[in-house]
């Protein structure tokens, strides 16, 4: 069997938008008359990044290894993805996927942790 919602009201144009709580377990259904009238405005307040606090890094510069992507090539694979080993006196060259970058090309930067500047997220050039 089949549940179906029918309108014990009748039908009638509404003057004002109203909105329609209720809770349906019970079938009961509430008509919220005056929902505009007492909603404020949201006020905004402008906020400044840092507040000159002692504790936020003021000396953070871009690092030179990743020039600021967070990531150097693999030094494994020297950034091709594939280990390649020469066979037949260079003849024949057969690979398999970096174990260190597992063929992404591209490993964390060792300076900066991956965060792209000095003195950035757990680096080790902090002060």
């Amino acid at each position: 069997m089949a549940n179906s919602l029918c309108s014990v009201h009748p039908f009638k144009t509404l003057d004002k938008p109203r909105l329609i709580s209720g809770n349906f377990a019970n079938r009961k259904v509430e008509w919220i008359n005056d929902c505009t009238t007492s909603s404020r405005k949201a006020n905004f307040e402008t906020l400044k990044a840092t507040d000159n606090k002692p504790s936020t890094k003021s000396n953070s510069i871009l690092c030179a290894d990743c020039e600021g992507n967070g990531a150097v090539p693999c030094s494994q694979c020297k950034g091709s993805g594939i280990n390649s080993i020469d066979h037949f006196n260079g003849q024949f060259k057969a690979g398999a996927l970096c174990w260190l970058c597992r063929g992404k090309k591209e490993i964390l930067c060792g300076d900066c942790n991956g965060a792209g500047y000095i003195g950035g997220f757990m680096s080790i050039h902090d002060d």
